[in-house]
């Protein structure tokens, strides 16, 4: 009998006689759950950010950081008519005001889901803080300062106006009317495809004279400034700094631009060799050194000298899972924390469950960028962004009118030392359609919201706080007092096994779930509503022999799991059959005392391949599979 172990420990073949598989090889179909550090397991969830949504309520269009000169972040969100400023002491989001010649209560009105923002930190001529901003929907540049003493929320003025802008002078070829991306570069402001005396131009780059106290930094009609116009007839469809280059992702190629020693012609643009381009606009992110973005025949990476495909495990994914309709509704974000690239999109799947105008993403393509391996969440956002702001507790304020979990030291998910600490610690964040601005890699829930009520009815109807749940979502309910009946999930023994609740309807206050409750006993409060996560991950079909002609035998399986991170059901299938010959086999750790524990599984079948399935649906926990060991060997002759 020989062994085989998808361990990320070592690999090669030992003197034992162990061979040993890389998990990122090993593994396929991975959902809500990942490869990190050579360990499967299931994603983290997420909560919000603030202590409420976004005061209109709008879709979320980006989440910039802005850099101060004195060293400083703010977070900033953009809607679809507002821009908000993250406010340290009160946790809650301020919108900021318009004024100058756009008026107080000005709108940015941008009509289009997929019309995302882009925004650039660029200083003032004397070199206070400014972000300038705009979208192919809008139609204005717009530009923020941040508060001051004559405006304590900061505001919003009109960058292409002379009377918000004094040194802003036009491009003789016409006005500025917006942009889809501005870029601080190059110690100047370049706009990516602009619209110019009322034209769209999808090949062109506007940019402006040289940063200079005198205000040429926001001159378009001077030395030193001028428009580009790329040879070629595909448009601009993203672009983003990659060192001391710009590289442009277009729809059928991708290109850089470079800097020159020329002051009056800055930039020399060229092609970079492309197998495929970019059909959504605002795919493309960047980390390290490449800038990976969505073509509707599959996903390209670029490091501005050559651009090659990076979907060799998922190479039918772009056309096959997503919505081709919907395409350009896909963004694109990076997660430090887990070293992954997010692609927030929309799903074949997800467009019957939507209702028409209100379209949004319903899935996340995760790559991992260390392991190279790739996974989907089922998580509905807009946008992604990241910030270093947040809010510090003070000792007396970590209690459970904050957050529930904390009522009990024993019983919160949270990381002790952590408990409170917000400010200056990484965050990834993601805005949705609703408004809401979520942190990514939190306590393994995702939706988490108090109820407020309970109706005694044939489909039970819970009054909850602001909250985003959608119909056909799985929940649990746990802590009510009164009609006890209902609790289906308890936090404190999350290992033990449940039945979740389906979410029949759904609004901003009240969620419908198929719970007849018209016989339970009255509400009378303490109940709080989850989302499960629901994990699974699915091997390669397995038979080292089988290019040798045999077929395998596999007498059991075993698997390394971490003892706090619940049970794990495992189906087994035979040569691609629709039904597993073995199904919902339980692997439940019961060592408290040990971190991990190694747990066995029979098989004993013999086939030409075999698929292991392992999931788990859990509000509460995140199941982590450090080694899985199977014990084969070759057999009869392969019928294939």
């Amino acid at each position: 009998m020989e062994v085989y172990e998808i361990t990320g420990y070592r690999s090669g073949v030992d003197r034992s006689g162990v061979n040993f598989l890389e998990p990122k090889d090993a593994f396929q179909n991975i959902q809500n759950g990942y490869i990190y550090r050579q360990v499967l397991q299931s994603r983290l969830g997420f909560k919000m950010f603030s202590s409420g949504r976004l005061d209109d309520g709008l879709r979320v269009m980006e989440l910039p950081t802005f850099n101060l000169r004195d060293n400083t972040k703010e977070a900033l969100a953009i809607t679809k008519n507002h821009l908000y400023r993250y406010n340290t002491v009160t946790d809650t989001y301020d919108e900021v005001p318009t004024g100058g010649s756009l008026g107080a209560g000005h709108l940015f009105n941008i009509a289009g889901d997929d019309e995302y923002t882009s925004s650039t930190t660029y200083p003032f001529a004397d070199g206070s803080d400014r972000l300038v901003f705009t979208s192919k929907g809008m139609t204005h540049v717009y530009q923020y300062q941040p508060p001051s003493i004559p405006n304590p929320l900061g505001l919003v003025t009109d960058y292409t106006n002379v009377g918000d802008n004094p040194n802003y002078q036009a491009f003789a070829g016409g006005a500025l009317t917006n942009a889809k991306y501005v870029i601080y570069f190059g110690e100047r402001i370049n706009f990516f495809y602009p619209t110019i005396a009322g034209e769209p131009t999808p090949q062109g780059i506007l940019f402006s004279a040289i940063r200079t106290v005198g205000g040429n930094g926001d001159k378009f009609n001077t030395s030193g400034s001028g428009l580009i116009i790329l040879d070629t007839g595909d448009f601009i469809n993203g672009a983003s700094k990659l060192g001391n280059i710009i590289v442009m992702n277009l729809t059928e190629s991708n290109w850089a631009l470079e800097k020159t020693r020329d002051p009056f012609n800055p930039y020399f643009p060229r092609q970079v060799p492309s197998v495929i381009g970019t059909s959504a606009d605002f795919s493309f992110t960047q980390w390290a050194n490449e800038i990976l973005s969505m073509g509707q025949t599959g996903i390209v990476t670029t490091d501005g000298r050559q651009s090659v495909r990076a979907d060799d495990k998922i190479p039918f994914f772009t056309r096959d899972d997503m919505d081709q309709s919907n395409f350009n509704l896909t963004y694109g974000g990076f997660d430090r924390n887990t070293s992954q690239f997010l692609f927030s999109y929309l799903s074949d799947a997800g467009v019957a469950l939507q209702t028409i105008g209100a379209i949004t993403q319903d899935k996340v393509l995760v790559a991992n960028y260390e392991e190279r391996s790739w996974s989907t969440y089922d998580m509905r956002f807009s946008v992604f962004g990241e910030t270093y702001e947040g809010l510090n507790l003070t000792w007396d304020q970590i209690d459970e009118t904050i957050n529930p979990s904390w009522a009990e030291w024993d019983t919160t998910e949270e990381i002790w030392d952590k408990i409170g600490l917000g400010e200056n610690v990484y965050k990834c964040l993601a805005g949705d359609n609703d408004g809401f601005i979520y942190q990514l890699d939190q306590d393994c829930d995702d939706y988490y919201v108090d109820i407020v009520a309970i109706s005694l009815a044939a489909q039970a109807v819970l009054t909850v706080q602001d909250s985003a749940f959608k119909e056909g979502d799985l929940v649990v309910i746990s802590g009510a007092q009164g009609m006890i009946q209902i609790n289906n999930f308890n936090p404190d023994d999350p290992r033990a096994p449940f039945v979740a609740y389906t979410v029949l309807a759904a609004t901003l206050n009240s969620v419908t779930i198929d719970v007849d409750s018209r016989f339970f006993t009255a509400y009378t409060g303490g109940a709080t509503l989850s989302k499960v996560i629901n994990f699974s991950a699915e091997t390669i079909p397995f038979n080292p022999w089988r290019e040798n002609g045999r077929r395998i035998y596999i007498s059991h399986v075993e698997f390394l799991l971490d003892t706090n991170g619940g049970n794990l059901l495992v189906d087994v299938f035979q040569d691609e059959e629709d039904n597993p010959f073995k199904q919902n086999i339980l692997i439940q750790p019961d060592a408290d005392n040990q971190s991990r524990q190694w747990l066995s599984m029979s098989v004993d079948n013999e086939a030409n391949f075999m698929t292991f399935i392992m999931k788990q649906g859990s509000p509460s926990v995140q199941v982590r599979l450090t080694s899985m060991r199977i014990h084969c060997q070759p057999v009869a002759l392969t019928s294939y």
